[in-house]
């Protein structure tokens, strides 16, 4: 398999997540210091206790706002789970006909394939996860939910469907009628997830469990030569070193 990573993005979030979890670290701790010491700049004074608590928690607002997205870019550019490197890993040893495409436009993580092309909506939250009745739901600690590291579940399906549109008006862009199988699978690499999504509109499962997929069951017919060409130009993937005719 071929990765096609853009890694000057990379470097750049991972910039704002460092920027971000340490900067509102510091605007908490000086929240603390403030309610410690304040005393010492007559803040606690009648006169002045209505701007001590302004001051106090304007930096706690500030400081937890920092800190949710501090989180939102360390999960994806800082953690040893982030959505990119377990891609990485997962997929490891796929045939050279396969390109892995990482922040590059128009989405995230999608695989271009001699077959067509997926995109990945990666998730990394853990527990129970249903799908039912169009909804997507995950038992958790509200409490956890809040103070912790992991982000709401969102909408998984709502986001595939944008993928594939975006990834469709690529496609289309230059090669109008041009016809490619699309498809999106939505991905959990938290280890400790139980998924209960059937019937789902769009494949869920382990990300452990994807190259086999991606390898058996869920193996695309290869599209002529003349139309793979076409779909790698408009997504910007890699050439392949050889088409046989």
């Amino acid at each position: 398999m071929r990765i096609s990573a853009n890694d000057k993005k990379i470097k750049q979030q991972t910039t704002i997540g460092r920027v971000a979890v340490y900067g509102s670290l510091g605007i908490l701790i000086a929240g603390v210091l403030l309610s410690l010491f304040g005393q010492n700049y007559g803040l606690f004074k009648p006169e002045n206790i209505g701007l001590f608590y302004v001051i106090y928690f304007g930096v706690l607002i500030v400081g937890f706002g920092l800190s949710r997205v501090g989180m939102y870019y360390g999960n994806r550019f800082l953690m040893p789970t982030r959505p990119e490197l377990m891609l990485r890993e997962k997929l490891k040893g796929m045939d050279r006909k396969y390109a892995l495409m990482l922040f590059q436009t128009p989405v995230d993580y999608y695989l271009v394939e001699p077959g067509g092309v997926t995109a990945f909506i990666v998730k990394n939250q853990g527990g129970p996860v249903s799908y039912r009745n169009g909804v997507w739901k995950r038992k958790s600690n509200i409490l956890g939910g809040f103070f912790g590291r992991e982000e709401p579940l969102g909408n998984p399906t709502a986001e595939a469907t944008e993928a594939l549109n975006k990834l469709n008006t690529a496609i289309t862009a230059n090669n109008p009628g041009l016809k490619v199988p699309q498809r999106a699978v939505i991905v959990f690499t938290n280890p400790s997830v139980q998924l209960d999504v059937e019937p789902s509109p769009i494949m869920a499962m382990k990300i452990d469990d994807l190259k086999d997929f991606l390898r058996g069951e869920g193996k695309l017919k290869d599209l002529p030569n003349s139309i793979q060409r076409k779909m790698r130009d408009a997504l910007g993937a890699p050439e392949l070193e050889k088409l046989d005719e």
